[in-house]
């Protein structure tokens, strides 16, 4: 906002300091201040635009960095998981034939070793 309000200010110095020194008629200057008016709007407006659409180009980036991340972690924990099907098969035939097997203790769970590596 500093910038914008140094710019109105030094538009409006501009201006009054053109009225005392120029030797055209009222009329004329009139339509000078108009024109410098309009000219100064539109360029405020065309950087607006300009921050508008940065603003637009951040936002989707994050987005699809986020959905990147996402799917990653997906395929990840879907990893993990299709890993670990055969040896649940295993463990339960085992425990349906009563040959119980005993879990190691230091293994992770699926979901807590995809969660490590993030």
């Amino acid at each position: 906002m500093g910038k914008f309000s140094s710019f109105v200010k030094g538009l409006m110095i501009g201006g009054g300091i053109a009225l005392l020194l120029s030797p055209k008629p009222g009329k004329d200057i009139r339509k000078d201040l108009a024109d410098k008016a309009d000219e100064a709007l539109d360029k405020v407006m065309d950087y607006t635009d300009q921050v508008k659409e940065t603003v637009k180009e951040t936002a989707q980036e994050a987005v699809d960095q986020a959905k990147e991340k996402a799917q990653e972690t997906t395929d990840t924990v879907k990893q993990k998981f299709a890993a670990k099907v055969p040896e649940a098969e295993e463990r339960y035939d085992a425990e349906i034939e009563g040959e119980a097997a005993v879990p190691a203790t230091d293994e992770l769970d699926p979901i807590e070793e995809a969660l490590k590596t993030l």
